[in-house]
């Protein structure tokens, strides 16, 4: 074979393994075929990792429930004053003391789920023996990785 069949020859046998790849690639990472990972719930995982008792778990599940019931408030409120928030974007004239106050609004609603958050875990804590709340101060930050939202998909 002369150097410029060999040439085209490779070419085309690396165009071919290019397109395979890329072929792959879009497939494999489509959004419709990707599995999520599997998601625990971080009642679950405490409940495991610190061996609770059977009446732990029912005083868990109490406090997991008043917890739920007021974050779920304060996201309700959150949506309903993110839904005002945005609707400002059809004004208009930006009233800006609106804007504002709006702003400051919805950062303390964050503010008090970020709180209720934090004492719901410290009762949480305060409920185990010595030996669970070491284990639970050994666990928690991976615990709560489990409950941040997923990172954005990559473009």
């Amino acid at each position: 074979m002369d150097n410029s069949k060999f040439l085209k020859a490779a070419i085309i046998v690396l165009l071919l393994i290019n397109i395979s790849t890329l072929g792959f690639m879009w497939f494999h990472n489509a959004p419709g075929n990707m599995n999520p990972p599997p998601h625990r719930e971080i009642g679950d995982f405490l409940m495991h990792e610190l061996n609770f008792t059977d009446a732990q778990r029912h005083q868990f599940e109490e406090l997991r429930e008043d917890h739920r019931k007021s974050v779920d408030a304060l996201r309700d409120e959150s949506r309903k004053m993110h839904d005002e928030f945005f609707g400002l974007l059809g004004a208009s004239v930006a009233d800006s003391v609106k804007i504002n106050l709006l702003a400051d609004s919805l950062t303390a609603l964050q503010k008090q789920i970020e709180l209720s958050t934090f004492f719901h875990f410290q009762k949480v804590r305060a409920m185990c023996s010595p030996e669970q709340q070491q284990k639970f101060d050994e666990v928690i930050k991976e615990g709560l990785r489990m409950m941040a939202p997923p990172p954005p998909p990559r473009r």
